[in-house]
Parts: C-alpha cells; structure tokens; sequence
C-alpha cells in the first residue's frame, strides 16, 4: 500500500517535471497571447504525459492492476486539479490581477517607492480596459462596432453566471451603482 502511494505520487511528479518547461515554452513561444488556454493545455498534456509515463515505466511495480489504474490515472487527474490552482494564482494574477501590476510596478521604481500620482500616469485605467477588449473580442465574449460594445451570447452567459455568484455572495460592487444612477 505505501509503495502504491509512493508510485502516485511520482506519476504526479513526472506530470510536474513534464509541465514545469514545457509551459515556460509554449508561453514564451505564444508572446504571452492566449496566456490561461496555453497553460491550461500544457497542464492537461503534462498530466497525461504523466500518466502513460507512469503506466508504462511504472505500472508492474504497483500491486495490483486496480492500483495500478487508480494510482496512475489519479496522479494524472489529481495533477489537473494542481495545474488548475497554479494557473489562477500564478499566470492568472500576473497577467490579469490589477493589485500584482500595482506592486510591481512599486516594486520596480527606484527605492520601491512611488507616489500615487505617479502610479496613476504609469497605469491607467484605460490601459488596463482596452487589454480586456481586445482580449474579449478574440475569444468572442464581445463585439465592438466602432465605439459601441456588445456582449455576445456567450459573453452574455458569463455575465449573468457572476451577476448570480455576486448576488449570493452579498457582493456590493460599487461600480454597479455608477450604472444604475446613469441608466435612471
């Protein structure tokens, strides 16, 4: 039973070892573009590599055909999960939370220190907005016709997702109120 558990384990390692370059390449390889979906295939690439690695290297050495499929498919499956978590705090944040570029960009000024003023010419909201745009627009959740933006079906279905998610979690977010008070 401990050798079994040894012998998941290192399925996940190998899915690991696997991911670890292979997703610094094919990010670096994109230039950034399509960041989460890149990840996300070398995550489930990495966790089947792992797998059949550990199927076909290490599978006589568990005891039995079940642990076999178990502890191989598991560390393939439960790598997933892994990769999921890595992804939302890792390339996530770094390329989309706003409170990650805020502390770098303190983070790389002479002294780690910047006034407000400064922090507010070097990132500006509509940078940020227009990143979001074109990102919205080539996976389809938005279209713009000259100034005039419109949420597709599928955008549409993302918005009512976290517009229910928000309400069940009591969520107040303030800008909300900027619409109703212009809307009215």
């Amino acid at each position: 039973m401990a050798m079994d558990l040894l012998l998941f384990l290192s399925v996940f390692a190998i899915s690991a070892i696997v991911f670890v370059p292979s997703h610094l390449i094919a990010v670096r390889a994109n230039g950034g573009k399509k960041l989460l979906s890149t990840v996300n295939a070398m995550i489930c690439l990495s966790a089947f590599i792992g797998a059949t690695i550990g199927w076909l290297l290490l599978g006589d050495l568990f005891s039995s055909s079940g642990s076999k499929a178990v502890g191989c498919v598991g560390g393939g499956f439960s790598f997933l999960g892994f990769g999921g978590i890595y992804n939302l705090l890792g390339p996530a944040s770094a390329d989309r939370s706003i409170s990650a570029h805020i502390l770098n960009l303190i983070y790389q000024a002479p002294g780690h220190r910047m006034s407000k003023e400064e922090l507010f010419a070097l990132y500006s909201h509509s940078d940020i907005l227009e990143k979001r745009f074109i990102e919205f627009a080539a996976v389809g959740v938005i279209e713009q016709q000259a100034s005039q933006l419109t949420l597709t079906a599928k955008g549409r279905r993302i918005a009512l997702t976290f517009a229910i998610l928000g309400k069940a979690l009591g969520l107040h977010p303030w800008y909300l109120e900027r619409v109703r008070t212009h809307s009215a």
